[in-house]
Formats: C-alpha cells, structure tokens, sequence
C-alpha cells in the first residue's frame, strides 16, 4: 500500500503574521486548508494513509482532520521533537513506511497528477523520482537538470551565482522507494535538497523527474498566500470535495450589496447596505457594514470591517477590527485581532 508523508515542519517565518495562532497547513485558500488541497491530491492517486510530519503538537490541526477518517484517508501524526532537516523528517517516520512513499512537502499547492509521478517512476525502475515544472525565476528554487531519458544529471538548491541551463526546479513532490530509508542517516540533520539528491548523483542512484506545466505553486511568503486565493477564485485550483468539509458561496440576500460572481462568500457573514465585494474570499462569521468596498482581499473569519471602509489587495487575519473610512493599500497584511482606527491609512 502506497503511503505518503507531508512534510509541515518547515520553519514558517516567511508567513507571519499568518502563522502565529495558525499552523501552515490550516492557511485557509477559498476557506479550504491548505492541507485539504493535498489530501484531495493524494486521494486521487488512490493514497489512503498519510502520516503528516509536524513540528509541534497537533492539537489545531488534529481538531480539523482528526484521524481522516471523515475525508476517507487515515492520517498519522508525527511530531518532531527536535528539527531534522526535510529527509530527516522522513527518516523518522521510517517504522511506518513499509513500500513506495509519495513524499509532499507541506506549503506547496498543485494540480499536478499525482498518480501519473508514480506511473513515470515505475516505468524506470527509479528508487527515486522528483517532480519539476517551470517557473520564470529558478534562482529561488533548487534547479533540476535531466537528461534526455529523464534522469536526474545535476541539482543545484537556490544556485545564486552559478550556470545552469534550465528553468525546471523542484517541485516539492518525491515519489521514494523504502531502500532510500537507508541512505539517510539516524538522529542528524540530512536534507533531501542539498544532502540526499547529491549522494544519489555521486552514488549514480535511477534518480528520475517527472515533469509538469500544470498549477503550482510555494506557499512561503504572504504574496504568494494572496495569490493562491486569488487563483482559486479564478478556478485555476481544484476545490476540495469532502462532505466532511462542505463549503460553499453564500451570496448576499440583500439587493442593496454588490458582490460579483467571482467572489467566495462563507457562511453567517453580516453584508449591510451598499457594501461591495469585488473578486475576494470573505471568511465564516464576518460583519461588513454600509458603503464598505472589499477588492481583491482574503478577510479570515470574523472580521469586523465599518463604514466606508476600503480593503484592496490585501490580507485581513482573524477577527479584526477596521474603522470607519479607513483606507487598506494593495499589498498589506494585518495580524489576526489587529485594530485600525476610523480614517486611518496604511
């Protein structure tokens, strides 16, 4: 039986304030967890069991998912006590992986195909197979070169300064047979991006890739949290279906409120007369009164946004309080219970 292991333990300061009261893998897209996006990913390859890695105690995310059984996988958490590195991580679930192992990492959202990674790496006897796509800026990411039978020829991770010639990069998706357990070694610290793929190099491993132009995308920074919402709302993500976690638009009942179809609204949210919502995700339990205009903008649940109040292009956490006539400029990000008082600018 195929397993999988996400891998949620990477250091979430690129994301704060997003990540203080919310672990990464509950970042809602669409009001979905992120998570859920990979579960659905998953389940579609016929993946049943997901052991998901973490740094701390689970309890948010547990409360959510629990032990998969409402969203038809078994989940198994696995709390790092001390940091091992993203192939140590895998290291430490080794008691539980008994066959292939698909290996996600934690803060990456695709509509990659899953099931055709596996079929790629079975076709070449690989012992490892890693998923790569294009991307205009490679610098940022680990650089995957290949031959012309998809093997695996050069690795370079975040290569500033040096030659390559491809923008294929890695893609946060490892199809990994158990024997690979044997090259990572206990109790240290061992990466796959600048320790492990490089012995598979030097050690001339079947280390293939398995290559993609579908969405994707790192959930690393908050720009990049924005615009994963914003691709889903423009229907370039796959929402999750799972009775367990039903969400759907709740548009306004009163004809006094604009709000156009491209927007996602969740439930029990209090909309006042001559409030506009234009291409934005708008959390559970919001309250948005008269002559607000929320514009490319994710509101978390349980916002408070007053009178004449403007939000564009930007990130309202948890439970926030915006004034009247306050004005939010593109590309802002406020913390969950931050409070902007009337006529204020940012």
């Amino acid at each position: 039986m195929i397993k999988a292991v996400i891998l949620s333990g990477g250091a979430d300061s690129g994301l704060l304030p997003l990540t203080i009261n919310t672990p990464k893998s509950l970042l809602p897209i669409g009001n979905y967890p992120l998570l859920l996006f990979q579960i659905h990913q998953l389940k579609r390859a016929g993946v049943t069991e997901i052991i998901l890695s973490l740094p701390h105690e689970p309890r948010k995310i547990r409360d959510v998912f629990d032990d998969g059984s409402d969203f038809g996988v078994i989940i198994r958490y696995h709390v790092e006590s001390t940091p091992l590195g993203t192939a140590g991580a895998f290291k430490r679930a080794e008691h539980l992986i008994d066959d292939t192992a698909v290996v996600v990492n934690g803060d990456i959202v695709t509509e990659f195909s899953f099931e055709k990674a596996l079929a790629i790496h079975r076709s070449n006897n690989a012992v490892a197979t890693i998923s790569i796509c294009e991307v205009p800026r490679p610098r940022s990411y680990g650089v995957v070169e290949t031959g012309q039978d998809g093997r695996v020829t050069r690795f370079l991770e975040r290569p500033r300064g040096q030659q390559f010639r491809t923008n294929m990069v890695n893609a946060g998706v490892y199809i990994l047979e158990p024997e690979v357990l044997n090259w990572i070694p206990e109790g240290r610290q061992f990466f796959f991006e600048r320790d492990l793929f490089q012995l598979f190099l030097k050690k001339a491993v079947p280390f293939f890739a398995a290559s993609f132009s579908e969405y994707w995308t790192e959930i690393t920074r908050p720009h990049n949290y924005w615009q994963s919402n914003m691709d889903f709302l423009d229907h370039k993500l796959t929402t999750p279906e799972f009775l367990a976690f039903a969400k759907r638009h709740h548009p306004p009942d009163n004809p006094m409120v604009t709000a156009d179809s491209s927007s996602f609204i969740d439930h029990d949210c209090l909309l006042k007369a001559g409030t506009r919502i234009e291409h934005s995700v708008i959390g559970s339990n919001c309250r948005i009164e008269e002559g607000a205009l929320i514009r490319r903008s994710v509101i978390w649940p349980g916002c408070r946004i007053q009178r004449g109040a403007v939000v564009n292009g930007s990130i309202l956490g948890r439970g926030c309080l915006i004034g009247d006539g306050v004005r939010i400029r593109a590309g802002n990000l406020i913390g969950d219970r931050s409070t902007l008082t009337s006529e204020s600018r940012t």
